[in-house]
């Protein structure tokens, strides 16, 4: 094995580098996780739990005209808001699930009921929101779907 300083670590790194492996070449492993903290629940649990601020994520732009032509193309892209950095998800439309009842499109007014499936994490899940044709923004959640054999 070549010396650390012909694998181009100076004098300091490598000081550095035996303090961080106690000085025999073997990694120290991390300590144990402390029983008493809490684990924190996964994203998927996270959204299943209540309603949450969505909004139609769309692109170039955010229109209620980009919003409509995903529905009709079977695949809308929507945003939690609420998670760290937010999380978008690109579902796949249920139309007999949705109620475009009270939307319309044409005078960007009224609510959108859209749901759709996908995969989260490995689980199984439909997604469910009502998004305001105004803002393009709602109110949204996920349920877990029963994966029968």
């Amino acid at each position: 094995m070549p010396c650390l300083h012909q694998r181009g670590v100076d004098r300091h790194e490598a000081i550095k580098l035996a303090e961080e492996d106690g000085g025999d070449g073997e990694k120290t492993p991390p300590p144990p996780p402390d029983p008493q903290k809490k684990s924190e629940k996964s994203l998927v649990d996270r959204l299943c739990v209540g309603s949450h601020p969505v909004e139609a994520s769309l692109r170039p732009e955010r229109t209620v005209k980009l919003f409509k032509e995903a529905i009709d193309r079977n695949y809308v892209h929507i945003k939690f808001t609420d998670t760290r950095g937010g999380t978008e998800l690109g579902i796949r439309v249920d139309h007999e699930a949705c109620d475009f009842k009270k939307a319309d499109f044409e005078n960007c007014a009224g609510t959108a009921h859209i749901e759709g499936t996908l995969i989260l994490d490995y689980v199984k899940v439909r997604r469910v929101a009502d998004i305001d044709l105004d803002t393009l923004e709602g109110k949204g959640r996920l349920e877990k779907v029963e994966v029968s054999d």
